[in-house]
This record gives structure tokens, C-alpha cells and sequence, in this order.
């Protein structure tokens, strides 16, 4: 059985929690391309600019065709999760740490290398 069919066939919290993340990989492709652009037109202001500025200054040369590899080949485990953000920027597998719901918030992982919080549960 391969990972993901694993996944499918009991979908237990962690592989909700896989599943949100997966969908994030290429919202953060979409903020390296629109990070690109704005760089490119002399804003280098927005939070995406910073965020390529910040990947670059790591020593990771940030290009569309790098972060479109990285996101297609995101695949966090139920056991490591890590960031999408500094995989997509940087191939940093930087792991991510879990916060419980609250009644303010869902449950939410959150990168401490980046700052990146994304929500694991609708």
C-alpha cells in the first residue's frame, strides 16, 4: 500500500492534518511567483517581495521553475510534518509545530523558522 492510498483508506487526525497541508504547497508557489513580479516592478515592499528577499538572503536562489519542482514534490508525513512555505522557498524542510484548537482557533501548525501559520482542521 503506498503512502497515499494509506492515507485515503483510514483518514484518521494526522492524515487530515497531511491533507491540509498538501493544499497549501501551491498557494505558496503562487506567493513566490507574485513575490517574483513584485520584486521585478520595484515592489519590494509586499510580504511576498520579503519573503523572496529573506529565501535569497538564506543563500536559496528563488525562481518560478525551482518552486514550481518543490511544490509538486511536497509531501509532508503524518510523523514530520514541515513547512510548505520553506520548502517551496528555500527546500528547507523546516518541521512544524502543532498548536490544539482552541475557542478562538482551530488546531494550526506553525513554522518557527519563517513565521508561517497554516490552520490543519475546517
Amino acid at each position: 500500500m503506498t503512502h497515499l492510498s494509506a492515507l485515503v483508506a483510514a483518514p484518521s487526525g494526522q492524515a487530515l492534518r497531511v491533507a491540509a497541508l498538501l493544499r497549501q504547497a501551491p498557494f505558496e508557489f503562487a506567493r513566490v511567483v507574485y513575490g517574483l513580479s513584485d520584486q521585478a516592478s520595484g515592489r519590494t515592499g509586499t510580504m511576498a517581495a520579503a519573503d523572496v528577499a529573506r529565501a535569497a538572503r538564506q543563500g536559496a536562489p528563488v525562481t518560478r521553475e525551482r518552486a514550481e519542482q518543490r511544490a509538486r514534490a511536497y509531501l509532508p508525513t503524518a510523523d514530520q510534518a514541515h513547512c510548505p512555505r520553506c520548502w517551496v522557498f528555500s527546500g528547507i524542510k523546516s518541521p512544524l509545530h502543532f498548536r490544539e484548537p482552541s475557542e478562538e482557533r482551530p488546531e494550526s501548525a506553525l513554522c518557527r523558522v519563517c513565521g508561517a501559520e497554516y490552520a490543519t482542521e475546517v
